[in-house]
């Protein structure tokens, strides 16, 4: 007699699967783990998904990924022109397509932030610091023409990033409720943009202007 698999079953495997990827990474992730937050034997998990590879697959897929890299793409520049500009700020400028993509895809948005070794995004994280430094240093060139960034100030301001990255992982593990994810993500930003503007403010005595 064929198997009959049942939808909801299945949600709660991938609901399963989403919190122990984010809690353990995909190399720490176990197919026992995730059948035992699922309610199931890991014999019966199997009879859903073959592999945890399959399984990350289905949580964490390339329409996902792809949406995530294009609303970095369009907000990351935004960011660095409210933190290091007096322009005033426009609605477009706070990121709520962003926010609201990481509210609805919490878990997902913190492996591929932090949790992805292993996988096909190994590299998501690096990707999303280096983006961030980038827009950054083309803001402080706009806002400070003419200086030249030291391989020290790079270093300083990817780890800046660096943090900036496990801090956002963080804020979305601990915080399930849109109202209090919205808080702690307000506060971050309350401290991080005054410390960008340190930064370019500071790069800019440090750095020596370029010879035409």
């Amino acid at each position: 007699m064929p198997q009959v698999l049942k939808d909801d079953v299945r949600e709660r495997i991938l609901a399963s699967a989403l919190q122990v990827f984010a809690a353990h990474g995909y190399v720490g992730a176990t197919m026992t783990a995730i059948a035992e937050g699922a309610g199931l034997g890991t014999a019966s998990l199997y009879r859903y998904y073959a592999s945890k590879g399959e399984l990350f697959d289905a949580v964490v897929t390339p329409t996902l990924a792809e949406r995530f890299e294009s609303l970095l793409e369009h907000r990351v520049r935004a960011l660095a022109q409210v933190a290091l500009s007096d322009a005033p700020r426009r609605e477009e400028d706070h990121g709520e397509e962003m926010l609201r993509f990481w509210v609805e895809n919490r878990l997902a948005v913190v492996v591929l932030l932090d949790r992805a070794e292993g996988t096909a995004y190994a590299h998501y994280g690096e990707r999303f610091v280096e983006q961030l430094v980038s827009a950054t240093l083309e803001q402080i060139r706009t806002t400070h023409p003419g200086v030249r960034v030291s391989s020290a100030a790079r270093f300083v301001l990817t780890r800046i990033f660096e943090n900036t990255r496990r801090m956002l992982a963080a804020i979305l593990v601990e915080h399930e409720s849109e109202r209090a994810l919205r808080e702690a993500i307000e506060g971050f930003w309350s401290y991080q943009i005054p410390g960008l503007r340190g930064f370019a403010a500071w790069l800019g005595r440090q750095c020596t202007p370029a010879r035409l």
